[in-house]
């Protein structure tokens, strides 16, 4: 449970609304109640010139009477409405960049926005134009109903989701929480039509039965102004009483099940307290002690007895259960794996949790209320779930857990953590490990859909895309580079105390690796968190803990830590990056570890697509044919490991990107004390593999046990780099293809004709070589209509120069996205190191926008033709044999 940044008295305010204080954050928050009822929170966060809006119906699968209505619901308020039609919202979500979505859960169905700030109204007017008048015809069913049944067949593909619902159902007998709220092919083929999605929007869809948050770059009393222009006209209507429920009594149960994975999921489940309970702030803290890395549950990766562990609280306002997870080698016998998380709640009712576990679960969720505003998604959904669902605040959620104590999370373990209610659930896997094809042809079924027509904007849309422009730098990064070669990218951002670090080491596994030592970088990331020279894994981890931060190690590192105590925080990450431990006695229980996955990976579906791709990608003897086996790994010594280490960790292949509260001076001193030192033995490696020539088509089944629908994935290698001119182009073509729900693809393979659940394409284009690819799942029954779809799309944009107006759209949308990448300090960063590493400007994409920007219809058309192959692709089919 995440909570949000303010810890200050709020006043609920009727028709007008007044600032509060501002927060310790810096987070000025407003509210007002519209005389409909309409709950408006204004959470202004200076963060980045942008704001996300997250619509909150106090209704979820709680409140329906057909299981899977309310996620129906959810769908048809994208299908169109009195004043707009199905397709003019994707329209205008598309070219604003917006990244807009939604979810059901069982109180609260949520529709979130992001969008540049000069975009609030845009999406206040999308909101408002299906919250009251929405269609729900029985046409748009129809069409939407085929692509949320393939949602159904490809959540009831996953083993792991399967006994999740029979936990589920099992603990929570008795209360609506019991419905998952997805929906079953039944329910959606047979029961839910369009009278009944009339009468459940009717019921609950009201502005007196809702709460607007907003959070971002935004004047406040301007933005409630909107709200209430948009919505102050819309009545209130009395709205039914939710559906009440008894929890059944408790008996154990165990569930199994067979998976497609490459490990055992073994867990133990527990009834534990609801949102309304006051043991509910125990629980939360229960959950952090238990997911700390100084846990006992963490333990059992330490020992060699799991491969990942977790805890998972799910929780409802009346009750909830918390799920210990065990990730297992597969020659381990389920009862053997659950017994190890038994024990590990035996010893923890017997003798307590540590208090310096509890201690620092508390300081973590208080430094996390305290930095929030680093965050706008995470800020705008935190208040969302503590007002629409818990129906506080998130200060009052701090407070309590501010004031818990050992004793009182004890007592909640020994209370709901027994043998005689527990609930045991495991699943093994059964793959048979089969792969089947090679060279053919493509797909022989025709298909020539029309070009789905460009929807006309709203009147009220239409000004701000004609105002398109190259996007307006709100970031103004500092570089430098150490004596050693590390580079360093550091943007100063004042919006919250904290600081986000993202680094990466350049390295080539396949290229780096010695003959017959392939899986060698694997075991080496995989040691570092084991601890370091300086101190044990334990106490590595509570340095970290002392400081409220959080650390991963590896290639790719990162630190998120409050700005007072970055210089420790950077002191620790060096210790780890540069000083690992890797000591015989974990490098024993590590290549143990690894062992076990690559023999679980020898019949996994996903692991035989990545090698049965890159084998028909690319020729013999190229270093993305390399794979690492359970041989190869077993037969690893530690002098292995540590030689890897000396040739891949090097500062001049390192580059570092440092966002938040803190100066490039303060940056570069810290920087210098304890990376300054760093030093690069011998000639610097081949880090980028040499270009390519076209891959030969091939087509590849592989199937996967369990699974209901098919995962399709097709690639193919183009002769392309980074710095290649016809980059820019081919980026516009593929937002295009799939940038949003407007997009082509989207349009003809989902929204019109319902083959596909999802569907999106790529261009990964790197320093020597690229790759085009597009992926999607569907029923086996729809493949060939789906496929001859995607050939018909790419074909036709090849044929004749691209739509000017649907052009307009996708270079609207690529400049939007490159203000948004800033809604949070670690996407900022991740965006900076991922630019500097590949030796372009750190804030390389404002001149990739203007590339774009200058593309034509005709060099668009004409990128696309020289380099996208329709029937050129390797295509491989993970699930039931494609019909």
């Amino acid at each position: 449970m995440k909570f949000a940044p303010v810890v200050v008295a709020l006043l609920l305010l009727s028709a007008s609304a007044r600032a509060l204080p501002a927060a310790p954050t810096g987070i000025e928050i407003t509210r007002a109640t519209l005389p409909n009822g309409l709950r408006i929170v204004v959470l202004r966060d200076r963060l980045a010139p942008l704001v996300t809006t997250w619509l909150n119906v106090e209704a979820g699968s709680d409140d329906e009477p057909i299981t899977g209505l309310a996620h129906a619901q959810e769908h048809m308020f994208y299908r169109g409405s009195r004043t707009l039609s199905g397709a003019a919202p994707d329209e205008v979500a598309g070219f604003t960049g917006d990244q807009d979505n939604a979810d059901t859960q069982s109180e609260i169905t949520q529709f979130y926005h992001l969008v540049p700030s000069a975009d609030l109204d845009l999406a206040l007017q999308l909101d408002r134009a299906r919250f009251h008048g929405i269609l729900d015809s029985q046409r748009d069913w129809n069409e939407e109903r085929g692509a949320i049944e393939q949602e159904v067949t490809r959540d009831n593909s996953d083993a792991n989701y399967r006994l999740y619902v029979k936990v589920l159902h099992h603990l929570l007998a008795g209360t609506p929480y019991a419905d998952e709220g997805l929906g079953t092919l039944e329910s959606f083929g047979k029961q839910v039509n369009a009278p009944q999605l009339r009468a459940f929007y009717d019921a609950w869809y009201h502005p007196n039965n809702a709460i607007y948050v907003i959070a971002g770059d935004v004047d406040p009393q301007a933005a409630i102004a909107s709200v209430r222009r948009f919505f102050g006209a819309l009545p209130a209507v009395p709205v039914p009483a939710h559906r009440p429920g008894r929890l059944a009594p408790l008996e154990p149960a165990t569930y199994s099940d067979t998976s497609d994975e490459s490990s055992t999921e073994a867990m133990i489940a527990y009834r534990c307290p609801g949102y309304d309970d006051p043991a509910y702030a125990a629980s939360v803290v229960l959950g952090d002690v238990l997911n700390s890395q100084r846990s006992d549950l963490f333990g059992l990766v330490a020992a060699g007895k799991a491969q990942a562990v977790e805890a998972d609280l799910n929780q409802w306002p009346k009750a909830g259960f918390v799920q210990l997870i065990s990730h297992v080698a597969v020659a381990t016998k389920p009862k053997s794996a659950i017994a190890d998380l038994e024990a590990v709640v035996a010893k923890y009712r017997a003798s307590g949790v540590p208090a310096d576990l509890v201690e620092a679960a508390k300081q973590r969720e208080i430094i996390r209320d305290r930095t929030a505003a680093s965050s706008l998604l995470n800020l705008a959904g935190t208040w969302s779930q503590a007002l629409a669902v818990e129906h506080r605040t998130p200060a009052d959620d701090v407070a309590a857990i501010a004031r818990v104590t050992p004793a009182q999370v004890d007592a909640l373990l020994r209370t709901y953590f027994t043998a005689a209610t527990v609930t045991t659930a495991y699943a093994v896997p059964k793959n048979g490990g089969a792969v089947t094809g090679g060279a053919s042809a493509g797909t022989q079924e025709s298909a020539k859909p029309e070009s789905t027509k460009i929807e006309p904007l709203p009147r009220w849309a239409e000004t701000a895309l004609r105002q398109l422009a190259p996007p307006e730098r709100t970031i103004a990064p500092v570089s430098f580079t150490l004596p050693n070669g590390l580079r360093v990218v550091v943007q100063t951002e004042r919006a919250s105390p904290a600081v986000a670090v993202a680094g990466t080491i350049v390295h080539d596994a396949g290229l780096e690796e010695p003959s017959g030592k392939s899986g060698v970088q694997s075991v080496l990331e995989a040691l570092l968190p084991y601890g370091t020279k300086t101190y044990s894994r334990v106490a590595y981890q509570a340095q970290i803990d002392a400081i409220s931060a959080t650390v991963t190690n590896g290639f790719a590192f990162t630190l998120d830590v409050p700005s007072a105590s970055f210089e420790r925080g950077m002191q620790l990450l060096a210790d780890d990056e540069l000083h690992p431990a890797l000591d015989a006695t974990s490098f024993g229980v590590v290549r143990t570890e690894r062992v076990d996955a690559l023999s679980g990976d020898a019949t996994n579906p996903d692991h035989l697509t990545a090698v049965a791709s890159a084998n028909a990608l690319y020729p013999a003897g190229d270093p993305e044919r390399r794979f690492a086996t359970p041989g190869s790994v077993a037969a690893l010594s530690l002098a292995d490991v540590k030689a890897a280490y000396a040739l891949a960790f090097r500062p001049d292949l390192t580059t570092i990107a440092i966002v938040g509260d803190v100066t490039p001076a303060r940056a570069r001193a810290a920087l210098a004390r304890w990376f300054g030192g760093w030093r690069s033995a011998g000639a610097r490696p081949v880090v980028f593999p040499a270009v390519v020539a076209d891959n030969a088509v091939a087509k590849i089944d592989i199937p996967a046990t369990g699974r209901l629908q098919d995962t399709v994935l097709l690639q193919e290698t183009l002769p392309i780099t980074l710095a290649d001119p016809d980059r820019a182009p081919l980026e516009v073509a593929n937002t295009v293809l799939s940038g949003d729900f407007s997009s082509v693809l989207i349009r003809d393979m989902r929204v019109t004709t319902g083959y596909v659940y999802f569907v999106g394409s790529a261009l990964v284009a790197g320093k020597t070589r690229s790759l085009f690819g597009v992926r999607y799942g569907c029923a086996p029954e729809n493949f060939a209509k789906a496929q001859a779809v995607l050939e018909s799309d790419l074909s036709r944009l090849q044929a004749k120069p691209f739509d000017s107006e649907r052009l307009q759209r996708a270079k609207s949308r690529l400049v939007s996205l490159v203000v948004l990448q800033a809604d949070s300090y670690d996407d900022l960063a991740q965006r900076l190191v991922t630019n500097a590493s590949q030796g372009f400007a750190p804030d390389h994409d404002y001149a990739l926008a203007r590339d774009e920007l200058a593309a034509t219809p005709r060099s668009v058309q004409w990128a696309m033709a020289r380099w996208i192959r329709p029937r050129g692709f390797v295509r491989v089919v993970e699930g039931p044999a494609p019909r």
